[in-house]
């Protein structure tokens, strides 16, 4: 049997959907799931024991035009034939794509796209958080859903190895010997300021004697090095640029915790089975927050006047993340380390 899922675009999103690809392959063991998404998302993909391949698309580049698309489609075709197919996604094209692939059995939330679907399920009327919202799409499909889901993510062995690897060069082999920060988010006002970073790792430097191990992507440099100005005594690694999604999730495995704000890896942390403190502003972390298999805690300011999730484009005037301070960060540390 070979099942087509069509995944979300974004680290959180995929991770989110996890559970719902555990189900199809707990009803279907013998089946080969095969995972649609945009190119960054196949490490994540290709490490979940449940996924047998793996195809990118992304129409917001390499699929862009038209015809592009639907040429993709016929392709899907060419490597059918497929029984099923699960749309994680809200996208009509990739309805569509299901369509024009023959897929014989099409699942998914039906507003917009049921003309494309064989089985289209009623969305929920109320909000709920991302992971139930697809594990109630399974639910209405006919899948027993868990009674307290959490999502995981998988490490290989040779991230953890290097990671280890990593962590020894940098003297830091021992388990919970250092604190991680993430100082990067896909949206500013998600970002914690770097000098309350800054002020955190002075904290925990004279209170614990922890180091501070830093990742984040190549793009998240300038954020480190405004960061690393105002450092005067914490020792500070980092890995910044220097570690794929699968390596940092085994240094967040080793950490104590990792403080970041709501970033992609905050659930690649959650999902490792790491400890999180998550610091939130303009999203809602009853729809969004980490609900993997780690312990957490979770910090959030909304201004006085403001709702979240927040949509709008005129920000508070004095920042958003910049009210939670540093002495709130380090208590909830000190709280997650006591654990």
């Amino acid at each position: 049997m070979k099942i087509l899922a069509v995944m979300k675009n974004w680290l959180g999103d995929l991770l989110f959907q996890m559970p719902a690809l555990d189900l199809i392959k707990k009803k279907y063991p013998e089946a080969s799931i095969t995972c649609v998404a945009p190119e960054r998302c196949r490490e994540i993909l290709e490490a979940h024991p449940a996924v047998s391949g793996f195809i990118p698309f992304d129409e917001k580049t390499a699929h862009r035009p038209i015809f592009k698309r639907i040429r993709f489609a016929f392709q899907l075709r060419e490597q059918g034939p497929w029984e099923q197919g699960y749309l994680f996604h809200r996208s009509k094209t990739r309805a569509l794509l299901l369509l024009l692939a023959g897929v014989k059995e099409r699942i998914g939330f039906g507003k917009g796209r049921a003309f494309f679907l064989t089985r289209a399920v009623p969305e929920p009327s109320q909000p709920m958080h991302q992971l139930d919202y697809f594990l109630e799409m399974m639910r209405r499909a006919g899948f027993r859903v868990p009674q307290d889901p959490r999502y995981q993510f998988y490490c290989k062995k040779e991230d953890r190895d290097s990671a280890l690897r990593l962590l020894t060069e940098a003297g830091l082999e021992k388990k919970d010997s250092f604190v991680c920060f993430h100082l990067g988010a896909n949206w500013e006002p998600k970002r914690w300021p770097p000098e309350h970073f800054a002020a955190l790792a002075e904290k925990i430097h004279e209170a614990r004697g922890l180091p501070v191990v830093v990742t984040g992507s190549w793009q998240d440099q300038p954020l480190f090095d405004a960061f690393f100005q105002k450092i005067q005594k914490a020792r500070v690694i980092s890995f910044v640029g220097k570690t794929r999604l699968g390596v940092s999730a085994a240094i967040y495995e080793r950490a104590a915790c990792l403080v970041t704000g709501d970033s992609g890896p905050m659930h690649i942390a959650s999902g490792a089975g790491a400890r999180v403190v998550a610091l939130f502003g303009p999203t809602n972390p009853r729809l969004t927050g980490p609900r993997g298999t780690g312990d957490k805690i979770i910090l959030q300011y909304v201004p006085e006047g403001y709702e979240v999730p927040f949509f709008g484009k005129e920000l508070p005037q004095d920042g958003w993340l910049s009210k939670i301070s540093p002495d709130e960060v380090f208590d909830a540390v000190e709280r997650m380390l006591r654990k």
